[in-house]
């Protein structure tokens, strides 16, 4: 009897700790700067503000961009109602871009929404094969064939859904396809926010208003990678201009489950070092990079350098937080990382490993705080 009852107090004390970052951990460096300002701090009556969302890995559709702006808009304490993306492909590159103009209480944002997700798509049906449950790109595949092992639900579940349709994104990146995608991913990010007014700016042209309007950048997982791998490639363009400018007039870099400090190994050699070597080679810090050589170019102000939000759940295991990685002791931009629960933790023991990685956008703690910052501004989503 005592001992059960030991057992019962035991499990009890698991099950009362099972989101241990419901309130949300903040980290900075420098250290003095554990705050940080959100979208509606940025929103002004007398001009636009532009907004570009990046979705990170595993296979995604229009579903996603919808989602994605209707959680921000609401978190600004918008009509969820008004929002009706227009999509539009971006050239012949595979790309879809979603956006809209919205009218908010603070002043007006220029949504963009980058759909990357059908560049991988027709590699990753290579794996279908391998999926228990088909989900992804192997939901549709008519010629996928059911898997004939038995497989423990969890590992089902990892391998399915983590590895099948969303690390092999990351793969694919890193390997011969990278240089087609980064040249799309230029293409769409010019498309989207180019232009430096709100407006598109078509490539091939560069033009670089002389009163630029202000760009949150938003991005998930993979997705900070292929943004910031694409810009700092476009800076060494006949765009190099218009790229710098869109880098320029970003103050705010919101990062959920950031990746780079994994993804970053594949730009080093065996010394450690990080600085490309040649034109084809990328930073292992693509944001530095650009700091780097915009105020090179005399674009950049010394002290106009973005600040990087990184939301991080722990039981995410591809996501990585910043500020006390060798990334971040290299970087002379601020890092803060919030450190969140985006699902519980059963017994002590697990987090579900898709909901841990994927539930970001829809953690309320996460929307809130790119909305209103850290701490709130006065009045922000009511």
């Amino acid at each position: 009897m005592k001992r059960t009852l030991v057992l019962s107090a035991t499990l009890a004390g698991l099950v009362a700790c099972s989101s241990p970052y419901r309130t949300p951990v903040v980290d900075a460096t420098p250290a003095t700067l554990p705050t940080f300002a959100g979208v509606a701090k940025l929103l002004k009556p007398e001009r636009a503000l532009d907004v570009l969302l990046v979705h990170g890995m595993c296979t995604q559709d229009e579903s996603w961009a919808r989602e994605s702006v209707a959680q921000l808009v609401e978190g600004l304490g918008g009509d969820v109602a008004q929002v009706a993306l227009s999509a539009t492909p971006v050239g012949d590159t595979g790309i879809v871009l979603y956006r809209q103009s919205l009218a908010l209480a603070g002043g007006s944002v220029n949504i963009n929404a980058i759909l990357w997700s059908p560049l991988t798509r027709p590699l990753k049906t290579g794996l279908c094969y391998d999926q228990s449950n088909k989900s992804g790109v192997c939901s549709a595949d008519p010629a996928a064939v059911p898997y004939p092992y038995e497989r423990a639900s969890l590992n089902r579940a990892l391998k399915d859904k983590l590895l099948d349709d969303c690390l092999a994104d990351a793969v694919i990146y890193q390997g011969k396809a990278r240089e087609s995608i980064n040249q799309r991913m230029q293409t769409a990010i010019l498309q989207a926010v180019g232009g430096g007014n709100g407006a598109a700016l078509v490539p091939g042209g560069g033009e670089v208003p002389s009163e630029p309007v202000p760009l949150v950048l938003i991005t998930d997982s993979l997705g900070s990678k292929l943004t910031f791998d694409a810009l700092f490639r476009l800076a060494s363009t006949p765009q190099q201009a218009a790229a710098l400018q869109v880098f320029d007039r970003t103050p705010l870099i919101f990062m959920r489950a950031n990746q780079l400090p994994l993804l970053r190994l594949a730009e080093m050699d065996l010394d450690g070092s990080m600085a490309p070597r040649g034109p084809g080679d990328f930073p292992a810090d693509p944001i530095q990079a650009l700091i780097e050589r915009s105020r090179m170019q005399g674009i950049g102000k010394p002290t106009g350098v973005p600040t990087v939000v990184a939301f991080t759940d722990p039981n995410d295991v591809l996501s990585y937080t910043l500020v006390k990685s060798s990334f971040a002791a290299r970087a002379t931009y601020p890092i803060i990382d919030v450190v969140v629960s985006n699902a519980p933790t059963y017994l002590g023991l697990l987090e579900l490993p898709d909901r841990a990685h994927t539930g970001y956008a829809g953690n309320p703690t996460v929307r809130r705080m790119i909305a209103c910052g850290e701490p709130a501004a006065e009045g922000c989503g009511n």
